[in-house]
């Protein structure tokens, strides 16, 4: 029974969006959706893709309760270096896209991790404004990963 109840509280608080256009137009007109930071900002350390482990220089987190069908867990999302958790006016400035080509995933050594092709990282700033040098900063730390399209600001 109790295995029963937890799938239904699942299914009530989680919402499965399937495209980062669906997902950009709900967390544009909705700022106050649960987020949580995964990996803060000079301390924290991601893998993306399962390459090279690194700190990141930025907040990385998600939306626990927007399911992205690629992997089954939150969105992902990055703030902008000037931007926090807790600002309240957080929306969506860029997105971030792996590269789901297999041939280069084999050429780099790493095994393509399955639906990455789906699994965008979304950009977000106060107040939907990023600076010049926000952009240069994020472009810059994901310029020489080989595994990533080139940032798409919005």
């Amino acid at each position: 029974m109790e295995k029963l109840l937890e799938g239904w509280r699942k299914f009530l608080v989680e919402e499965v969006v399937n495209t980062k256009e669906e997902l950009i137009d709900i967390v544009s007109s909705n700022t106050n959706l649960k987020k949580s930071i995964d990996e803060p900002k000079g301390t924290g350390t991601k893998t993306f893709g399962g390459v090279k482990r690194q700190v990141v220089t930025f907040d990385y987190g998600e939306w626990p309760n927007l399911i992205n069908p690629a992997d089954n867990m939150g969105w992902d999302f990055i703030l902008a270096p000037e931007s926090s958790i807790n600002d309240e006016d957080l929306l969506p400035v860029g997105v971030l896209s792996y590269i789901g080509d297999r041939d280069l995933w084999d050429s780099n050594g790493v095994e393509m991790p399955k639906g990455v092709a789906g699994n965008h990282k979304i950009i977000l700033s106060k107040g939907g404004k990023i600076s010049q040098e926000e952009k240069s900063h994020l472009s810059g730390y994901f310029k020489d990963m080989w595994q990533f399209k080139k940032l798409k600001w919005l």
